[in-house]
């Protein structure tokens, strides 16, 4: 799809043709499932009946899940570690065999064949396992029903490309988290294995444990908010604003900067220069991503900011990771680091009851207690004290 020239008007344009929708229940809304069908394109062939048949768990206690428990050292082996996370968490893990995503073709389309669904292995259930310790409760449904993992064995595109991960509706409507395969391939299970240059300064973060907070962030984001017009206002708040000429949506948010101008992804949703949007909502220039970071009014929490719902859930990430990542995001915009504070503190309170639990600084969720609060401001003091050293 062509890129908006500059001096032309900029229309939305769909990343991928919009899959025909077949409706969604007691799953994601339909906006939101519009949503990545049309700016992440979903994977997903047509709705059905079929599939697999995903069993209610117990109640929510602590962040966990009351369920069946696995054998003792059960746990050691792939199907072990599955069903321990399964009755933990009240997630599901599609298996082997049942019902999968559909490859998009060559020409971007979706509608080729039928991808085949793996195990994960010990590394990778690692890692979730590791998420799932932190982004509680944003493993759980809006209706509280399992979220489910889809591995995949072949690539979600043809021909292939590199591998990623992304938050879409599963082969029911439901939310879902598909990890393409090579995606955790180099990939730290966790962020305190990491080992590469750069690590100490928490700017960014590169494990599987991150990833599917990074995933899990769009669901919380499904579930906190109650309207459209609710979400929007959020997006506002993170400095966004629609593009001149259009209405909310997907691909029609525009990035305030601090010149008094917009700033774009680019419209066909290609990697590449974003572009600055004047008054009247034209394209008048394009402008490399590092610039756009620096002239950001609210600055993103990392690099990767394609897109309010983006830049929410990578400063969720941030937030969820906790410790020296919690401190960047906190460094980095301490307006942002608010923001998504009460936004996460909201969903904890929808799920668990208002005022019952806190996350620490560490990133679990803990009793809402004097102890826990004093705990967690003493460690916000001490982080924006360190700032003010660095600074001097």
């Amino acid at each position: 799809m062509s890129i908006a020239s500059a001096g032309s008007p900029r229309d939305q344009v769909a990343v991928r043709d919009r899959v025909k929708d077949t409706g969604v229940d007691n799953g994601l809304s339909v906006q939101v499932a519009d949503r990545f069908r049309e700016e992440l394109g979903s994977i997903f062939g047509p709705r059905t009946g079929a599939g697999h048949k995903l069993a209610d768990r117990g109640s929510v206690k602590d962040g966990g899940d009351v369920g069946a428990q696995a054998k003792p050292g059960d746990a050691d082996t792939v199907p072990g570690k599955i069903r321990e996370l399964e009755a933990k968490y009240g997630v599901h893990f599609a298996r082997p065999g049942q019902p999968g995503p559909r490859q998009f073709t060559a020409d971007g389309r979706p509608g080729g064949k039928e991808l085949a669904i793996r195990d994960p292995n010990m590394q990778e259930l690692k890692g979730v396992e590791a998420a799932l310790s932190k982004a509680s409760p944003s493993h759980k449904g809006a209706d509280g029903k399992p979220l489910t993992f889809y591995f995949l064995k072949d690539q979600p595109y043809a021909p292939g490309s590199d591998g990623a991960a992304a938050y879409h509706p599963d082969v029911n409507g439901r939310p879902a988290v598909v990890v393409d395969p090579g995606a955790t391939d180099r990939a730290p299970i966790t962020e305190k294995d990491r080992k590469d240059p750069g690590h100490s300064d928490h700017r960014n973060h590169r494990s599987i444990e991150s990833l599917i907070i990074h995933e899990l962030a769009h669901n919380s984001e499904e579930k906190v908010f109650k309207n459209p017009a609710e979400q929007a206002d959020f997006y506002r708040k993170l400095g966004w604003e629609t593009i001149p000429g259009q209405k909310p949506g997907p691909g029609n948010w525009m990035l305030k900067g601090k010149d008094g101008r917009g700033y774009a992804p680019p419209a066909d949703g290609s990697i590449g220069k974003w572009e600055r949007i004047n008054k009247d909502g034209r394209v008048t220039a394009k402008v490399d991503m590092e610039r756009v970071e620096r002239l950001a009014k609210e600055k993103p929490a990392t690099d990767y900011f394609e897109g309010p719902h983006e830049m929410l859930a990578e400063a969720a990430t941030m937030l969820r990771l906790g410790d020296g990542h919690r401190s960047h995001l906190m460094e980095k915009n301490p307006k942002l680091y608010n923001l998504i504070k009460g936004f996460d503190q909201r969903e904890i309170d929808q799920t668990f009851g208002k005022g019952k639990f806190i996350r620490s600084y560490a990133g679990q969720l803990v009793p809402n207690n004097d102890a826990n609060l004093k705990a967690l401001r003493d460690q916000e003091e001490a982080a924006k004290a360190a700032t003010r050293d660095r600074r001097r």
